[in-house]
């Protein structure tokens, strides 16, 4: 018999997970982060042609510096990965919009794939919260 029933849960490792999800989702946002730690007058730009204010282009450093940090360190999780989400959904209507429902003709992906990628990773630590494996996991933000 291949398969013996024992009524005994499979073992999960849920924390190692959330704590890949960290690693993952706050590791790759840290370089888009660190190129705007150059020149971040492309996001100015984007701000003024939307009628908004340049000063706001240095939320970007909180939203792709600081937060992914401190996600990848599990300290104050949900609300981290709140900022980022945000970020990310700032991205969007901002530069990308037009992208919304396009398909890139070279390689058959959504053109806005990675936004909705790290979207979609950080509402999930938003709803999971960091792990065990974490900086911080005692109050309701982690």
């Amino acid at each position: 018999m291949f398969y013996q029933n024992t009524n005994k849960e499979p073992k999960k490792n849920t924390d190692a997970g959330v704590l890949l999800l960290r690693i993952v989702i706050g590791g790759i946002l840290l370089f888009h982060g660190f190129s705007k730690l150059h020149d971040i007058s492309f996001v100015e730009i984007q701000l003024t042609n939307n009628g908004l204010p340049t000063i706001w282009a240095y939320g970007t450093y909180l939203g792709e510096l600081l937060a992914p940090i401190l996600v990848i360190l599990g300290y104050r999780t949900r609300f981290f990965s709140m900022l980022i989400a945000i970020n990310c959904l700032t991205a969007i209507f901002l530069v990308h919009r037009s992208e919304a429902f396009v398909i890139d003709p070279s390689t058959g992906a959504w053109a806005i794939e990675n936004l909705a990628l790290f979207i979609g990773g950080a509402i999930t630590l938003c709803l999971t919260g960091g792990g065990k494996y974490a900086l911080s996991y005692k109050s309701s933000w982690d």
